[in-house]
């Protein structure tokens, strides 16, 4: 779990300058514990963070940083499960430097300019997500899964080292063994060599694996945590996980999540972006409440599952009409059905959005969008951008949230030999479900009593809270008609509907997050004066 910030210039910047700007970027990212190392050169420096309690039992992972001071070159390789992702703004403070981070509230801390990215909330709203390279933040970028960042003599350059292999398929006859041995293996390799560790499982067949091959191989009593929404419906929706906790002999821990509007704070300013639904609010209370509870600082989960299991055979409606057809444009329309984005936004806004560069027309992009295209069936080019697009984003999520409360998440799902496993499989599985076909027999085979599939715990939690701005000061400050001119990024006449219609849109939710952000972040009310937040 990387934790590190860094100053690259290409000058000969004093050594002292070099220091107060690593310390101004270790003051944030110390707080998440660990022993500060750095390593500082005349125009160059690094700090990282340290904690013991995230050691694994073997890491077999290939390293995701090389710096090379005599030679000037700093290498970064993004894993494509999309963990460990790293920040970073070019050519600034000055030409030819890069400046880097595992938060970019650490950037911010050394003066990054603060400038939302208007055209990056409009493509969260077309594909649920902020693909990479971009981010909420103008100018400040992400480096993408499976691709590298190399800062070498005061260039930067970025490339694709890794892919999903689908055209590849494997067609094992001893699947399940197969899959079997590596989920094990990889179980045993993430396992920390101490006892805070829990479980968090709602029941269904990944993360119910997960736990009992956790169980299976440490001695460890570890609480197993699920998560529930509403308490009329806990007992039933808890029974499975129980029942996990059970077949392991462990302790089992219930959480319902509240509809509480100042929780959005502690979320949103981990995550550092807006969202389209509730699940960052519930993935921040259920893990704050297991760090309170339980003091664990590792968490064994199913985590990355849904998307390797579950979207390959999603029904995808709207067909791709003919090999050349925008395969992107298809895709975003099967993500976000809606047809009236575009009145959510001020005049001025707008003009703004579609004056900018489409994330499209990025090299990114145009890299998925070529390889999907690449592949021999509809379903399989959703399945490749599912991976690289929500994939990363789901990952990415849950880690930034664990990461504030001194915790880390692991899943057996996200090792890389698992990976290239499981998105090769599905091919050979005809029309039946991965996880039904896959994983299911391994979870009997570990819990022979269990019968049936169980039901999977939607992480989510109530938001009704919105419709009554008045009823608390933070919805005051941010979904008021006075907080939405101050801003001046929606149009307050279009919010005022979408809070009437008595329905929690994704297009209420990004305005709501997206004021919570400008309410962390900047200068608020002030921010109207920015460039980033033209006024009508």
């Amino acid at each position: 779990m990387p934790t590190l910030a860094g100053w690259l210039t290409g000058e000969q910047v004093p050594s002292e300058i070099i220091e107060q700007t690593l310390m101004a970027m270790g003051n944030v990212l110390g707080q998440h514990g660990g022993q500060a190392a750095h390593t500082i050169h005349p125009g160059a420096g690094l700090i990282a963070f340290a904690d013991t309690a995230y050691t694994m039992a073997q890491q077999d992972e290939a390293p995701v940083l090389d710096w090379v001071p005599d030679r000037r070159t700093l290498v970064y390789r993004r894993p494509l499960s999309g963990i460990h992702p790293l920040y970073y703004i070019e050519n600034w403070p000055d030409q030819g430097n890069l400046l880097f981070a595992s938060e970019i509230k650490a950037l911010f801390a050394v003066g990054v300019p603060r400038r939302l990215h208007l055209a990056a909330l409009d493509t969260l709203l077309r594909y649920g997500c902020i693909p990479a390279p971009w981010t909420a933040f103008k100018d400040i970028h992400v480096v993408p899964a499976g691709w590298l960042l190399r800062w070498q003599r005061a260039k930067t350059v970025i490339n694709q080292i890794l892919d999903y292999q689908l055209d590849q398929p494997l067609t094992p006859s001893n699947a399940i063994d197969k899959l079997d041995t590596t989920l094990n293996k990889a179980t045993v390799n993430m396992l920390p060599p101490h006892d805070q560790l829990v479980a968090l499982t709602g029941g269904a067949s990944p993360s119910a694996l997960s736990t009992l091959l956790a169980a299976r191989h440490t001695t460890a009593p570890f609480p197993v945590v699920s998560f529930g929404y509403t308490k009329s419906s806990s007992a039933k929706l808890w029974k499975a996980g129980e029942a996990i906790a059970q077949a392991c002999q462990h302790p089992f821990l219930a959480i319902t999540g509240m509809d509480q509007p100042e929780f959005w704070m502690a979320a949103l300013a981990a995550t550092e972006a807006p969202c389209l639904d509730t699940r960052p609010l519930a993935l921040h209370q259920l893990l704050h409440t297991v760090a309170t509870a339980t003091g664990a600082r590792i968490a064994i989960s199913g985590l990355g599952s849904h998307i390797l299991f579950n979207t390959i055979n999603h029904q995808h409606g709207e067909q791709l009409a003919g090999e050349q057809a925008d395969i992107l444009d298809w895709y975003g329309r099967i993500q976000s059905p809606a047809q009236t984005r575009q009145s959510l936004w001020t005049p001025d806004v707008l003009a703004t959005i579609r004056a900018e560069e489409l994330w499209e027309q990025s090299l990114h992009a145009r890299k998925l969008a070529r390889h999907a295209l690449q592949l021999n069936n509809q379903r399989l080019r959703k399945y490749y951008l599912d991976l690289h697009l929500r994939l990363p984003d789901m990952v990415n999520v849950f880690q930034q949230l664990a990461t504030q409360e001194r915790m880390a998440v692991r899943s057996p799902y996200l090792n890389t030999h698992v990976i290239d496993l499981l998105a090769r499989l599905p091919a050979t599985l005809d029309d039946r479900e991965p996880e039904s076909a896959l994983i299911a027999p391994l979870v009997r085979r570990y819990m022979p009593n269990m019968r049936g599939t169980p039901a999977k715990l939607p992480l989510a939690v109530p938001s009704s809270s919105l419709f009554h701005p008045e009823q608390s000061d933070l919805l005051q400050q941010t979904l008021s008609p006075e907080a939405i001119r101050a801003t001046g990024i929606f149009d307050p006449q279009a919010v005022q509907a979408l809070v009437e219609q008595g329905d929690i849109s994704r297009e209420l939710m990004l305005v709501f997050t997206t004021q919570v952000l400008c309410h962390l972040f900047f200068q608020y009310p002030q921010a109207g004066r920015d460039p980033a937040f033209p006024r009508s």
